[in-house]
C-alpha cells in the first residue's frame, strides 16, 4: 500500500509538474544582469527579453545588478525560487572564472544555477598602439621576449576576460608583459590609443578605433577568423598555438527549475537567436549567436573552468 502511495504521489507531482510547464510563463519575467547598463551583456538580455515578450505576451523586466565582477547578480539568481520567473543573462567571469577567483563566493554555478542556452561568443582583438613595430603575434612574441616585463598590457581590471586573455597568452607563448589594470574596458582602451600602454586584448568594441587607424589589430581569438576584421589573422595562425581564448554569455536559471520550463526557455532562445533581425541587431556590437542546447552549454561551462583554472593559478591572482 505504501509503495501505491509513493506512486501516486510520484504522478500527481509529475503532472502538476507538466501543468506548471505548459502554462509557463503566466507573469512578468526578470532577467538579471550582473552588470551595469549599456554593455554587451545588458545588450544582449534587452535583445532577448524584447522578443520573449512578443513571442509570450508577457514583461521581461532587465534588472541591472552590479558588482564584483558579475558575482552580486549571479548569486541573486543562484538564491531565486526555481520557478522560471527569475533568469541571469551575465557573461563568462561570473560563471566559469569567478569560482576559481573568489575564494569566498556564495554560490557555485554547477550546483547552484541550472543551464538554459549559449547566446552569444566574440572574440578577444589583439591591438597595440600604432607605433609599436608589429604586425603579429609572432612580431608581438620576439619582442616580448627581447625586453620581458617592458610591454605594458592594459586590461579592464584584475580577473577580467582582457586580463586573462592576457596571461594566457603569456602561458603559452612563454612571454612576460606586465600587466596593468584599469578600472573598465573603456580606460584601458583609452590610454592605448594614447600609448600609455603598448596593448590590449578588447572586446570587439574597438572596432571603430582600429578602422580609424587608432589602433592596429595584430591577432583575434577563437577558431575562426572575424567577420567585422577578415583580414586580422587569428593568433593560432601566427603564433600561439592551441590559443582559445573567447568571451561568451549565457543564460541561466536556479538550479531545480522544472526541465519543462527549462526545455520551453532553450526552445524560445534558439527560435530567437535564429532571427535574421536579431542576430544584426547584435553584430552591430560584435556578438555571435550562438545558441545550442542546454547539454552543450553545461560541457562548455565544464571546459571552461579546466582551460582558465591553470591560467589564475600561474597568476596567483585571488580576489576578496
Amino acid at each position: 500500500m505504501k509503495t501505491r502511495a509513493a506512486l501516486a504521489a510520484l504522478a500527481i507531482a509529475l503532472s502538476a509538474q507538466g501543468a506548471f510547464g505548459q502554462n509557463y510563463p503566466s507573469k512578468p519575467i526578470r532577467i538579471v544582469v550582473p552588470f551595469p547598463a549599456g554593455g554587451g551583456v545588458d545588450a544582449t538580455a534587452r535583445a532577448l527579453g524584447q522578443k520573449l515578450t512578443e513571442m509570450h505576451g508577457q514583461p521581461v523586466i532587465i534588472d541591472n545588478r552590479g558588482g564584483a565582477g558579475g558575482t552580486i547578480g549571479t548569486d541573486v539568481v543562484a538564491k531565486a525560487p526555481p520557478d522560471g520567473y527569475t533568469l541571469l543573462v551575465t557573461s563568462f567571469a561570473s560563471i566559469s572564472v569567478a569560482p576559481l577567483l573568489y575564494p569566498q563566493l556564495p554560490y557555485v554555478p554547477t550546483r547552484d544555477l541550472a543551464p538554459v542556452s549559449m547566446l552569444v561568443t566574440m572574440p578577444f582583438i589583439l591591438v597595440t598602439h600604432p607605433s609599436l613595430p608589429v604586425k603579429t603575434a609572432k612580431d608581438l612574441i620576439a619582442l616580448a621576449k627581447a625586453s620581458p616585463g617592458k610591454l605594458m598590457m592594459a586590461s579592464g581590471g584584475p580577473g577580467t576576460g582582457q586580463h586573462l586573455a592576457g596571461e594566457l597568452f603569456n602561458m603559452l607563448a612563454g612571454t612576460k608583459m606586465l600587466h596593468v589594470p584599469y578600472k573598465g574596458t573603456a580606460p584601458a582602451v583609452t590610454d592605448t590609443v594614447g600609448g600609455h600602454a603598448h596593448l590590449t586584448f578588447s572586446d570587439p568594441s574597438v572596432v571603430p578605433q582600429i578602422l580609424a587607424g587608432k589602433l592596429k589589430a595584430i591577432g583575434v581569438s577563437g577558431s575562426r577568423r572575424y567577420e567585422a576584421l577578415p583580414d586580422v589573422p587569428l593568433i593560432t595562425e601566427t603564433g600561439v598555438s592551441g590559443y582559445t581564448a573567447v568571451n561568451w554569455y549565457p543564460m541561466m536559471a536556479p538550479a531545480k527549475t522544472p526541465n519543462d520550463i527549462l526545455a520551453a526557455l532553450n526552445a524560445s532562445v534558439q527560435k530567437i537567436f535564429k532571427d535574421p533581425a536579431v542576430a544584426k541587431t547584435l553584430s552591430t556590437q560584435g556578438l555571435l549567436p550562438a545558441a545550442d542546447s542546454r547539454e552543450a552549454l553545461a560541457n562548455y561551462i565544464r571546459q571552461d573552468i579546466k582551460r582558465w583554472d591553470p591560467v589564475i593559478k600561474a597568476t596567483g591572482l585571488r580576489l576578496n
